[in-house]
Formats: structure tokens, sequence, C-alpha cells
């Protein structure tokens, strides 16, 4: 081997000695017996499940917002109303009845701008009303399925527009309740979620984007109604019964076998119940009243009532009542005097005064009792007698006493209704 060779395999072993030394002096520390790898502490395993659920949460949080998206457009802001609408069915949207009496025309949000929409159905006796739209605004209709099926704990998703905007919270679906919305009874659904006036005709929705329910009010709350019970209130304010109610405020009803045993009469319509500061409590129409005839026409039937139910700028119709057996003859208009009412009980000293109570307050009801199984609660007040203003209250008292041998027919306001009850 020459010189160069022995030169060049010299020059490498000597290089990788270096590199040897090197490294073990650079090398990192080992733990000695005494030592031991240091564990993760609490405070860090915390942050890293934090850090975890949050990173779960937010993937839930965009899934929410993605089902919220996908029904967007089912959910629609009614400007002028202050509160939400759904599309219930092609030219047809749904909102909650905060008044007893619904406005005529009303607003709906377009991405073009709000237009002006008329309202359809509606009325005092039922939370809802519908708004008739052109179908040239291509809104998507609503898919609805009722509750059951719906596991209790399942997450569903409550849905509104709020200035216009969307608004969404997820709830857990806890299952059903029959209760009352005013005079009617409902399905409600329950949830974790305490309902509010801004979300008023938002939907409740299931995670594949099914309304299963409106928020309408209920008394003085809110609650979640079923979509069944929201069809069969939306069928009775189509029927004609329906509306004459939402048009005048009054209900008209066939006499019952026993109310025509105590008016002396066969079968024919009487004026079951009148709502405050409508057409028919203007016209000066009573719970209690026999229809006798409209326009002249003899009435003997409800069938006979349809005239009433399209007023299509017409003439105020002749009403002829018969009233604790006095013939009495009124004029039902078929729109509303125009006047300001709060104008009128203004002082000046700008106080509004609101009108008295009429009638006496009932405090209470007996259990199982003639009034109760009457209908009568707590809180009613008692206006009439067989068609007479009570002079006091021992004039009431002596009228109900139990001794009592005959029926008396009493009329009871409740909440701005009034209606007519026999009590035997």
């Amino acid at each position: 081997m020459n010189q160069s060779k022995r030169t060049y395999i010299t020059t490498l072993a000597v290089v990788a000695a270096g590199i040897l030394v090197v490294g073990y002096w650079l090398r990192p520390s080992q733990p000695t017996n005494d030592e031991q790898v240091r564990a993760p502490s609490e405070t860090e395993l915390s942050r890293l499940a934090h850090i975890t659920q949050r990173r779960s949460l937010d993937n839930v949080t965009e899934y929410f917002a993605t089902v919220a998206r996908n029904v967007q457009t089912v959910v629609v802001a009614l400007p002028a109303l202050n509160r939400s609408g759904v599309v219930w069915e092609p030219g047809v949207i749904l909102t909650a009845r905060t008044k007893p009496r619904f406005p005529v025309a009303t607003t709906l949000a377009t991405p073009e701008g709000d237009l002006g929409v008329t309202s359809v159905v509606s009325g005092p006796h039922i939370p809802i009303a519908t708004i008739g739209i052109s179908d040239i605004q291509n809104l998507a209709t609503s898919r609805r399925r009722p509750a059951t099926g719906i596991k209790t704990g399942a997450w569903t998703l409550a849905v509104w527009r709020l200035a216009r905007t969307m608004q969404f919270v997820p709830t857990h679906f806890l299952g059903t309740t029959r209760v009352r919305c005013g005079e009617r009874p409902v399905e409600e659904l329950l949830t974790n979620v305490a309902w509010t006036r801004a979300m008023l005709g938002g939907g409740l929705f299931d995670l594949d984007g099914n309304l299963i329910a409106v928020i309408l009010p209920c008394g003085d709350r809110y609650a979640a109604v079923g979509t069944l019970s929201v069809e069969t209130m939306l069928r009775d304010g189509r029927s004609t019964e329906g509306r004459i109610l939402a048009h005048y405020g009054v209900r008209f009803e066939l006499l019952t076998e026993s109310e025509q045993a105590h008016f002396g009469r066969g079968p024919t319509v009487i004026v079951r119940e009148v709502w405050t500061d409508t057409l028919v409590d203007q016209a000066g129409l009573r719970p209690g009243d026999i229809l006798v005839a409209i326009n002249a026409e003899p009435i003997g039937t409800l069938d006979q009532l349809d005239a009433l139910a399209n007023v299509i700028d017409i003439e105020p119709f002749d009403v002829a009542v018969k009233r604790t057996n006095t013939l009495v003859a009124l004029v039902l208009p078929t729109a509303p005097a125009v006047r300001d009412v709060t104008r009128e009980r203004t002082t000046m000293a700008g106080i509004v005064w609101d009108r008295p109570p009429a009638g006496y307050r009932i405090d209470d009801v007996l259990a199982t009792g003639p009034a109760d199984r009457a209908g009568i609660r707590p809180g009613d007040r008692l206006v009439r007698i067989d068609g007479q203003e009570p002079i006091d209250l021992t004039h009431v008292l002596d009228v109900l006493s139990p001794e009592r041998e005959n029926a008396v027919f009493l009329e009871i306001d409740r909440a701005g209704r009034r209606w007519g009850v026999l009590l035997p």
C-alpha cells in the first residue's frame, strides 16, 4: 500500500473517532435510578381535555348551524309585526297572533325588499294567523311531522328571525303534554329552553329539517305547539264559523235541548259568545240573544249564516234578535268605524284610562259543582243573569242560591270574551 492510501485511511479513522467523542459529550443526560420521567400535571391534563371538548363542541355547533341554514328559507321575518313566520304550505305563511284583532295587511321581508301581504286566517279564538303570499316568491315550504316517534332526550333546533337575522338554539326534546292555549286544548312539546316573545312565530325542527312545532302564545306564557294541533286550529279558522268569529267577533250556536226549554223556543240560533271591541260588540249584540232574522230573512239554522262569512264591499246587515222576550233591531257593520279609542279615553293630564271591568268577579268554583261543569272558572266575571245586570251582590246570591228551582242563563266575561251558559 502506498503512502497516500495509508494517509487517507488514517484521516478517516481520526474523523470518525472525533465524531464519536463529540457525540458522547453532547448526548442527553439519562435519569439516574433516583430520578423518574415527569408525568403530566393535573392542570395539563385538564387543559388537554378542555381542548378536546372545545373541538368537539365547535363541531357540534357547526352541525347545528348547518341544520339552521338548511331551514332558514322556511322561517321568514315579518318586520311590521316584529316576529317570525313559517311557510306552512305553498302561498301561506303561518305566524303567531298576540292581539284580539290581527292586522288586515302587514309586511314580509324578502331579498328584494319588504313586500306588502294580506292576512287570510285569524281570529280571537286561535293563537295563530296566516298570511297569503304569491307563489312567485319561490319560498321553500316546510316539511312537517308530528312529535310521535321522537325519542325523549333527542336534539331539536328552534329557529326564528330577530331583526331579520336568523337565530337558532339547540334544545333537548323532553316529551309532550296536553295544555290549553286560551280556550283550546293543544299538544305542547316540552324542551329545556324557555320560550320568549322574540321567538314567537318561529319553528321547532328535528335534525332532519322537519317542522315539529310552532312557537305560540298560550295565555300568559309561550309554548311550542305541535303541528297536528296547529293544523286543527287552522281548519277551525278556515271554517265558516271561524271566519265569522274572526271578522265580527261572534260565535253562533244552536240552542241545546235544555236551552230550548228555558227560552221556550224550538231549535234556533243563539249568540253564544261576543268578543270585546269587535263589530258585534259595537253593534250591541249580547250572549243569549236569539237570532230571529238577517236582512228580513228568518234564521233557523247555522247554514243560513254563510252570507256573514263572505263580506266583500257589502252594506251592513239588519239583524233582529229576541232578548228577554223583546224583539230588538240592530245594525251589524261589515267594517269597523274609524275612531281612535285611545284618544277618547285620554284626559288633559295625558292619562289613558282603561274601561272598568264589568260584573262581579268569581273568586272560586266548587269542584264538580254545576258551575264547574258549565265551564265557569275562578277569575271569571258574572255580567248578566237572564239578560239583566245584577242590582248588587245580594241580588246575585239570591238568584243563584242553592234553593232556586229554575235554571238561569248567565253571561260570563273572561279576558274580553263574553259567553253565555245555562246553569241548571
